[in-house]
């Protein structure tokens, strides 16, 4: 049983629109944030804390914070395998095109596979 054309169409619009929310909400961070700055501030993070260990987290207020560091740190070490050179370029091609285009994929297929099911229930049994 395949899926209409329509339907795919329709399904793609909406992944699409899925798609947008992250991007959107970038967008409103970027503009409604503070200029970024290195320098270290007392009352909040900057990227300061990006480079440094935020001395903001502790485990009372950042639990997560400190037991992701260590994934931090390995993605990082990770990203820079190729030298301080191609780390942005590795950095953009793995966060901003791989990663989206697949949970675009898998969101494709969920919803695909939803469809079909529905289909094949309203199916009479023979």
């Amino acid at each position: 049983m395949r899926v209409a054309l329509r339907i795919r169409l329709l399904l793609g619009l909406l992944v699409l629109l899925l798609a947008m929310v992250p991007v959107a909400f970038g967008v409103y961070i970027n503009e409604t944030s503070p200029a970024p700055t290195t320098a270290r501030l007392a009352n909040r993070c900057s990227r300061y804390c990006e480079a440094h260990a935020c001395p903001h987290a502790t485990r009372a207020n950042s639990t997560a914070y400190l037991r992701l560091r260590p994934l931090y740190n390995a993605t990082v070490r990770g990203l820079m395998g190729g030298g301080r050179q191609w780390y942005a370029e590795a950095n953009i091609l793995f966060y901003i095109v791989l990663v989206p285009l697949l949970l675009v994929g898998l969101t494709y297929g969920a919803l695909r596979n939803a469809v079909l099911i529905r289909q094949l229930k309203a199916r009479p049994h023979a």
